[in-house]
């Protein structure tokens, strides 16, 4: 008979692979982790507190409960303030999407025929036509996967409904399923174990709070900014610079080039100033939110965060970007403690 802890791992190993098949349900779960990394602290201070006459604590299962109440009071609120006006806005920018392509197009046209005119080198000026060409054909195509994104989500809303589900699991029963992860380990290696996993819960929960604040905050800023300067659209560029935030490095980047084309094809001196804007926004971040909130989580070089962000655009595209420094930071830790035993 085989050992029982080859039995434990068979089982894990053929967890995985059915896992690595069943892609379509890591949507739901990577948000309700999401979901209960957030609501954790929330979770956390309602047990601590007592209420009532006789002053109570208040249980687990109640306090999870209370929190998905806060939480839907606040997306409530997010739905009627931003979500409706985001929904309009974009509406109307999809509608005027080929009037702006059409501009720039335009735009671009009276640039090399002022290239032409100035006898502008043709190596240089290919390298002006290349960069713009490649430009328009990424905004369209930013465009397409954004509108494809939000009708895929709107298809998914009934499997979404299971992720307040999982989540509520995950914040009641978190500490049995981590005892259920540590029994698979031989009993000389449980205390190991429970510390790898209370190093990697830590690490995904400072991080995604971390990104999801610095991604509101980013993306107030960037609303704010085109707001003032006058540009269509400010709330989906703004949402837009958010959700770009979920992706180290290259995620303003992206974020930046709608807002920049947009600004071009209403009037080019407006793009220059949408582009100062956003450097500005962006050394902003670098240098005094991104230190403050998110510090020394995950304690990735650039390079690793760059090498995993290839890797996981590679793989599953968008979200593979998006999931790919978290799943380093996990790797890092692992590595990190398979070298010390190694040692030892």
């Amino acid at each position: 008979m085989l050992p029982e802890r080859w039995v434990k791992f068979g089982v894990l190993v053929a967890g995985l692979y059915l896992l690595s098949k069943a892609t379509a349900i890591y949507l739901p779960i990577i948000l309700a982790i999401i979901l209960a990394f957030v609501l954790n602290p929330v979770v956390n201070l309602l047990c601590s507190m007592s209420f009532g006459p006789k002053k109570q604590a208040c249980s687990r299962p109640v306090a999870i409960l209370l929190g998905f109440l806060f939480a839907s009071l606040a997306l409530t609120l997010v739905g009627a303030y931003i979500l409706l006006p985001f929904t309009h806005e974009f509406a109307k920018l999809a509608d005027s999407l080929p009037v702006l392509l059409s501009k720039i197009r335009t735009l671009t046209s009276t640039i090399e025929y002022r290239a032409n005119m100035a006898e502008v080198p043709d190596n240089v000026r290919g390298l002006i036509d290349e960069g713009l060409a490649r430009a328009v054909a990424f905004s369209v195509e930013l465009a397409r996967r954004a509108v494809n994104a939000v009708i895929g989500f709107a298809g998914q809303v009934v499997e979404l409904i299971v992720v307040p589900v999982l989540a509520y699991y995950f914040l009641k029963d978190w500490r049995e399923l981590k005892s259920m992860a540590v029994d698979l380990f031989p009993a000389g290696k449980r205390d190991q174990a429970t510390a790898v996993i209370e190093e990697i819960g830590a690490v995904v929960s400072k991080y995604v709070r971390g990104q999801v604040l610095l991604s509101i905050i980013m993306g107030f800023i960037i609303f704010g900014g085109m707001y003032l300067l006058g540009l269509d659209y400010p709330l989906v560029l703004g949402l837009l610079a958010g959700l770009t935030e979920f992706i180290p490095i290259i995620g303003p980047i992206i974020g930046a080039i709608p807002a920049v084309l947009l600004a071009y094809a209403t009037e080019p001196a407006l793009a220059l100033k949408v582009l100062i804007f956003y450097f500005l926004a962006q050394q902003l971040e670098n240098h005094i939110i991104l230190p403050k909130i998110m510090g020394q989580t995950i304690e990735l070089h650039p390079v690793f965060v760059i090498v995993s962000l290839l890797i996981g655009g590679q793989l599953y595209g968008i979200v593979g970007m998006m999931l790919a420094v978290p799943v380093a930071a996990i790797l890092r830790v692992l590595l990190k403690h398979l070298w010390y035993y190694g040692e030892g």
